[in-house]
């Protein structure tokens, strides 16, 4: 286990429940393919049906993650000077970072983060690997992902990250990345996009919190990459379409 300020910060990150109106929702069958899931998920209202009760979907974007590279890496933004970009590369540009937010009973959690790169239909949905990973070396039932010990996950561009390290590094640059998360909308389900060097990083809350997470590329019918989603573990799906 790594012990750091940035590895503790995630007691300083406050929890917070709010809940706000939505618009009506599309009842769904439970558990939905995953391509069903993925592309429904992050529209204006979604509503997938486990047993213990309905969970409604509903997309936010947070603003527009800058990709200079075209090489992504997605981690906790505390805990990610390990972190290598995924090892398939993405269009150059600026592209929406958007959040498919779930709404339970009592709590409203972040489901899935996704960056949308292109306006087109999503062919399949592939596992995101960083180099030297296979899907072949996996066993039934596990995922190529990251870890998450503060709660938190992030996207950004790989260039981006050595500006990111250099500017956080030490104790009073984390509480600072700290107290900007705290001042973000509301603790279960914050979000912040802060510039780093000549781009950018998106940041948000990482669905129940700590774990191990999966990413996933949609792509097109010529191989394109339409999107990269993170799943946060809040909704079941299952493979297909």
């Amino acid at each position: 286990m790594r012990f750091s300020s940035r590895s503790f910060a995630w007691c300083l990150l406050l929890l917070a429940m709010a809940c706000s109106p939505r618009a009506p929702a599309v009842e769904a069958s439970w558990p939905l393919p995953q391509a069903v899931l993925f592309s429904q998920a992050f529209g204006p209202g979604f509503t997938v049906t486990p047993p213990d009760g309905p969970i409604e979907l509903s997309g936010l974007e947070i603003g527009k993650l800058a990709v200079p590279s075209g090489r992504i890496v997605a981690c906790d933004p505390f805990i990610c000077d390990r972190i290598e970009a995924f090892g398939r590369r993405v269009p150059v540009g600026k592209f929406p970072v958007q959040l498919a937010m779930a709404k339970l009973p009592n709590d409203e959690r972040v489901a899935f983060a996704r960056i949308l790169f292109a306006d087109r239909p999503v062919e399949r949905w592939e596992m995101a690997l960083r180099p030297g990973q296979t899907l072949q070396d996996l066993k039934p039932g596990y995922i190529h992902g990251y870890g998450v010990d503060t709660g938190t996950g992030a996207f950004m561009d790989a260039a981006t990250q050595v500006s990111y390290l250099a500017a956080t590094a030490g104790e009073a640059a984390t509480m600072r990345l700290v107290d900007a998360l705290n001042n973000a909308p509301s603790g279960s389900r914050a979000w912040l996009l802060r510039p780093y060097g000549h781009a950018n990083v998106a940041m948000f809350s990482s669905g129940w919190g700590d774990g191990f997470y999966a990413s996933y590329f949609g792509l097109d019918s010529a191989g394109r990459v339409v999107a990269l989603v993170t799943d946060f573990g809040v909704v079941e799906w299952r493979a297909g379409t």
